[in-house]
């Protein structure tokens, strides 16, 4: 890691049904602003937002690829894509 210690960003996803669920979880556990369209697009958004360092560590991914594949499949792109453009390791991103 970088710069000081990296806040935690947990987001379990083991018992995610809908969508709508996922989204919300999302939205709470990275305390994305207001305006947060609840869509990939404006997650991919919204994410380069986040200060790092941070810590980013999903649970369950498993469940949710059986659930909600695409949702899971999207996560997966839109965080590693994040991880891959922050410079110097700022992102360290565990997907379980």
């Amino acid at each position: 890691m970088g710069k000081g210690l990296a806040r935690l960003v947990r987001l379990d996803v083991s018992a995610i049904s809908t969508r709508e669920d996922l989204r919300h979880l999302i939205s709470t556990a990275f305390a994305f602003p207001g305006y947060y369209g609840r869509n990939w697009d404006a997650f991919d958004e919204c994410i380069r937002d986040v200060s790092t360092p941070v810590d980013i560590r999903v649970e369950g991914i498993a469940s949710l690829e059986v659930t909600l594949p695409r949702e899971a499949t999207l996560l997966r792109k839109c965080l590693a894509d994040f991880a891959a453009e922050v410079p110097d390791g700022e992102v360290s991103l565990h997907v379980v």
